[in-house]
């Protein structure tokens, strides 16, 4: 320490830890449930008794995904796959002790199958691993019942590795829906705002789009886990806004980008200098406090009168026969979209949705 320069007293010094330690909350939380998980496998499997939990461990890191969809689905595979592998290595041993041929043969004869079958569905790839884990790793005393505790200690691993990503620090998805939502939101303007003043080429436009697409990618996956993390699905409890976010966004999408070639590629740019500018500084004003909105929400829900939509939504004009056809068409989809997003945000996706709003003729 620099001497007379007095050190951050305790609370400063946990305020700058946690700065530090914020923009990488999701990989803390991940890393936090391995630890659980592989520590509650182990103990388990100590608990029940089972001569190598090790291989309860070792399920466990591979099962561990940072998404709940993502690790039901490797938990299925590693549950069929075992097993499917767990049969074929009791029948391989069963060939062994009856004497019907050597064991090196038995193995080869139990992992073809499982070798065409994990070519034709790869999520079944875990047999063959379960099987060499049966066959090839020493075995002392009964020659069935080792073989049927690593099967044991890989199920615990499993189960474990399940229930911990499903319940411990794992209560985000909302949030990350929200906050890919602003990121796409934020890419939009950009794109419109750049199209608008007659900066972009059809090449660029496909590159941004391309980068829309990976965030509504990013945006279906967060909502799939918010209907599976706590055991949603079985409560049942929809999130309104959740329900018709994504499609919104997908729409606002599509209508931009339809704008944006339209203005690229229209040629009228120049000769509606006014209008132009007004319309570029009105979808710059309402993208941006959409884009910040639902940062502000994946911090935390909070309800808005519907009536603060309809104040950032004022700024919006019809376009007028200045615009060419096209772009008066191009304008007033997006228009209509960007509203219906804006309002389901603000309303806590409690405005009428795209279908209903058709029906109503509004």
């Amino acid at each position: 320490m620099t001497a007379g320069v007095p050190a951050a007293p305790p609370p400063a010094r946990w305020a700058t830890i946690r700065r530090l330690l914020e923009p990488r909350g999701a990989e803390i939380r991940q890393a936090a449930r391995l630890l659980v998980s592989v520590l509650l496998s182990d103990l388990l499997a100590r608990a029940v008794h089972l001569h190598e939990p090790v291989w309860s461990v070792i399920t466990s890191v591979i099962v561990t995904q940072s998404r709940i969809t993502q690790t039901l689905t490797t938990g299925r595979d590693q549950i069929v796959g075992t097993l499917v592998g767990a049969g074929a290595g009791l029948f391989a041993i069963l060939l062994v002790q009856t004497g019907t041929m050597p064991g090196w043969l038995a193995f080869w004869l139990a992992l073809t199958p499982l070798a065409l079958l994990a070519a034709a569905r790869p999520n079944l790839r875990f047999a063959a691993v379960t099987l060499m884990i049966v066959l090839l790793f020493p075995i002392s005393g009964d020659p069935f019942l080792r073989p049927l505790d690593r099967i044991a200690s890989i199920l615990i691993g499993v189960v474990t590795s399940l229930v911990v990503t499903m319940f411990v620090l794992h209560d985000a998805a909302r949030g990350d829906v929200l906050t890919a939502s602003g990121r796409l939101i934020a890419d939009i303007a950009d794109l419109l705002d750049r199209a608008l003043r007659g900066e972009l080429d059809h090449d660029t436009i496909e590159t941004i789009d391309e980068a829309c697409r990976t965030h509504l990618q990013e945006i279906y996956g967060a909502v799939a886990e918010t209907r599976v993390e706590g055991l949603r699905v079985l409560r049942r409890r929809p999130d309104p806004l959740l329900d018709v976010l994504p499609g919104l966004l997908r729409r606002l999408r599509g209508s931009a980008v339809f704008a944006a070639r339209a203005a690229t590629e229209a040629g009228e740019l120049p000769t509606v200098d006014a209008a132009l500018d007004a319309e570029r500084r009105a979808l710059a004003r309402v993208l941006s406090q959409l884009s910040r909105r639902c940062a502000r929400a994946a911090r935390g829900r909070r309800l808005i009168a519907r009536e603060d939509a309809a104040a950032v939504l004022a700024v919006l004009h019809p376009p007028g026969p200045y615009w060419s056809p096209p772009m008066q068409f191009t304008l007033g989809m997006l228009h209509d979209d960007l509203e219906r997003a804006v309002r389901a945000v603000w309303s806590d996706g409690a405005a009428l949705p795209y279908s209903e709003v058709n029906k109503s003729g509004g």
